[in-house]
C-alpha cells in the first residue's frame, strides 16, 4: 500500500481532532482537520516533503499525526504564525537528518470542513 493510500485510511488520531487526507494532485498530499478548540484547518503539503515526513517517521499516519500535532501546539495563532511554525519545524528536523537542504513551503489555510466528498 502506497504512502497516500495508508494516509487515505487513517481513522483516528489524537482525542477531539477529526482528520481527512487526500492527494488532490500529484504535487501535494492536503489534510483537513479540526482542532481541539475547534479551529478548522487545512495543510497543504508538497509530495516531496510528505515523502520525507513518511521516511522520517515511519508511515503516512504518523506524519499526518505529526503535522497535526505542530498545528495544535500553536492553533490560539494566526494562520500565517502557525504556517511558519509547521515549516520551521519541519525544515529543522529535515535539515538535520540531512534529507532536505531545500523544502517547497507547507501551506496552511483556515477553512470550514466540507461534509460533502474526500
Amino acid at each position: 500500500m502506497s504512502h497516500i493510500q495508508d494516509a487515505q485510511q487513517c481513522h483516528r488520531l489524537p482525542p477531539d481532532i477529526r482528520q481527512r487526507v487526500y492527494s488532490p494532485g500529484p504535487f501535494s498530499v492536503t489534510m483537513d482537520f479540526t482542532t481541539a478548540s475547534g479551529k478548522p484547518l487545512r495543510v497543504r503539503v508538497p509530495r516531496s516533503v510528505f515523502d520525507q515526513l513518511c521516511l522520517h517517521h515511519g508511515n503516512a499516519y504518523k506524519a499526518g499525526c505529526w503535522i497535526t500535532v505542530r498545528c495544535c501546539e500553536v492553533e490560539t495563532l494566526s494562520i500565517e504564525t502557525i504556517a511558519r511554525y509547521v515549516n520551521m519545524m519541519a525544515k529543522n528536523m529535515l535539515n538535520r537528518d540531512g534529507t532536505m537542504p531545500q523544502m517547497l513551503p507547507i501551506e496552511i489555510f483556515s477553512t470550514i470542513l466540507s461534509t460533502s466528498g474526500n
